[in-house]
């Protein structure tokens, strides 16, 4: 039979496992932020451009520079959202031509955008 001192001992040891488990657990998610590399897609329809972007939670650019990258280029941002999933973030970024008789420079705001995602500058 087991005496009570032995399950005390014995309950003891689990939970110094379960907070040695909770702590490289945590140190495994702090890793893996920093390898989410960043995912670019946008789609136009239109005068309309949609921008979607996955990200880590550590990202090294803001969201704002996004923004100026589209407007620089000729897009007003009518709407943006974002969730966190895990490790990723997921921002929709809806925008429309400031003039539509000019339109928006897709494959110009692709380059800049990979440009800013993958080489930030300080």
């Amino acid at each position: 039979m087991i005496s009570i001192s032995q399950l005390k001992d014995h309950l003891e040891e689990l939970r110094q496992k379960k907070e040695q488990l909770q702590a490289d657990g945590a140190g495994i998610k702090d890793q893996m932020i920093g390898l989410v590399s960043p995912v670019l897609a946008i789609r136009e329809m239109g005068s309309i451009l949609e921008v979607n972007l996955i990200t880590g939670l550590s990202k090294s650019f803001t969201l704002h520079q996004v923004f100026s990258v589209l407007q620089q280029e000729g897009a007003e941002v009518v709407s943006a959202s974002s969730s966190t999933v895990g490790v990723r973030v997921f921002y929709t970024i809806y925008s429309q031509a400031l003039s539509s008789r000019i339109g928006i420079a897709t494959s110009r705001i692709s380059e800049r955008l990979h440009q800013l995602i993958n080489n930030p500058v300080a």
